[in-house]
């Protein structure tokens, strides 16, 4: 990139300074008010097109249409969490009249509500009509019954039965379900309440394929998604992924 460029970009960026936000651990399926601080550093005033979030989420943006020279500001916004998971930075962008555009991040994490035991599947090779069925499960970390059941837009390609179940989740690459006939096998002082803090309810999902629509493309790889539903979360967007190659 020549310097004269280089100079003019990072210049577009020098005008407005930002307070960084960080969120911390937000929980899926929520709407969080955030507020941007920000300051005209510059000896114009800055005439304000729009603000917009560069990733998905942001939205209902509130902000001064000018700004002095050296005048503090506020910049308000909704961020919905429903379809993010994770670590995460948000750019927010303030875009001038001119075209420039000034950006403040936004971090933070976000917990989904809903655990599964795995949340890539493998269909292998398949070829239409063949049976596919797995075993796995899902679980809140409190302890929250999830009320699970499998979404209308998955339906036709998949069905699920689910079944309410207690789990052992200390080893999570082996999660063990325990009988309801036998006590867990874990110490417990006679003389102290101290909970069971490996034994979790569950629901285990028996999930089948019922018949996976062929590409129209003739791509021979598989990559679906299936979503969910829960009554205890129902903003929440839990999924897996089903990936394989068709014969």
């Amino acid at each position: 990139m020549p310097l004269l460029l280089l100079l003019s970009f990072s210049l577009a960026f020098a005008d407005i300074s930002f307070a960084p936000v960080n969120l911390g651990l937000l929980q899926q399926g929520i709407k969080k008010e955030v507020s941007i601080s920000g300051q005209n550093t510059f000896n114009q005033a800055i005439e304000v097109e729009t603000v917009i979030d560069q990733m998905t989420g942001g939205d209902n943006f509130q902000f001064p249409k000018k700004i002095s020279p050296n005048e503090k500001f506020t910049i308000k916004f909704t961020l919905s969490t429903a379809y993010m998971e994770g670590d995460f930075t948000h750019n927010i962008i303030l875009i001038a009249t001119d075209g420039k555009p000034f950006v403040a991040q936004v971090s933070g994490s976000v917990e989904n509500p809903i655990i599964f035991s795995e949340r890539i599947l493998d269909l292998g090779f398949y070829k239409q009509g063949n049976k596919k069925n797995w075993v796995l499960y899902a679980w809140n970390a409190q302890g929250k019954p999830i009320n699970l059941k499998l979404a209308s837009n998955s339906s036709q390609e998949f069905t699920a039965e689910f079944t309410e179940v207690k789990i052992d989740t200390s080893d999570f690459e082996n999660i063990k379900e325990i009988s309801t006939a036998t006590k867990p096998s874990v110490a417990v002082p006679a003389t102290k309440n101290i909970p069971d803090t490996k034994t979790t309810p569950a629901t285990k999902i028996n999930l089948s394929v019922k018949k996976l629509q062929l590409p129209k493309n003739n791509q021979k790889s598989i990559r679906q998604i299936v979503s969910f539903e829960s009554k205890t979360f129902p903003n929440s967007t839990p999924e897996i992924l089903i990936t394989g190659y068709w014969e």
